[in-house]
């Protein structure tokens, strides 16, 4: 029985380190932890009932305690989207601001704006952020005081 316990938890060892090269979440590892621990007490001899049982103890303390270190150690990085490009550019107003609504053009393609200042056709704006469909644009003036602001103020000798 011994023989056939340490093939089946090197097993679900194999096979769960395997689904982590797939999912890479952290989550399978932790039972290839479990697994393994399973195994070494095989070798000392424990019955299947304790080895089941240090099977699950190892990975629910595995999935309580190492996964959460494991993902703030690794961190996946963040893609940016080709729609994060846009921040920050400055484009001309297609049409007069109504009711807070207007729309411009990026890169051939036509946006809803939305915009709390009264602006006209052909009003320079930049783009803040985006909401939903609409991006969210200022003035030029006013986001180019906002930017003066946050800067640091020069040294004079």
């Amino acid at each position: 029985m011994t023989t056939i316990m340490v093939v089946i938890w090197a097993a679900v060892m194999a096979l769960t380190l395997l689904l982590e090269f797939f999912t890479v979440d952290f989550f399978a590892s932790c039972f290839s932890i479990g697994a393994l621990v399973a195994l070494i007490f095989t070798g000392c001899g424990l019955s299947i009932y304790w080895q089941v049982a240090i099977f699950f103890v190892v990975t629910l303390v595995a999935l309580c305690a190492v996964r959460p270190l494991m993902k703030r150690w690794i961190k996946k990085p963040t893609v940016p989207t080709n729609i994060d490009q846009n921040f920050g550019k400055t484009a001309r107003l297609l049409a007069d601001v109504v009711d807070g609504e207007s729309s411009i053009k990026i890169n051939d393609v036509v946006w809803k704006v939305a915009c709390n200042a009264n602006l006209k056709q052909n009003d320079e704006v930049t783009i803040e952020s985006i909401q939903g469909n609409k991006m969210i644009v200022k003035p030029v003036a006013v986001a180019a005081e906002a930017t003066a602001a946050t800067a640091p103020a020069k040294k004079t000798k």
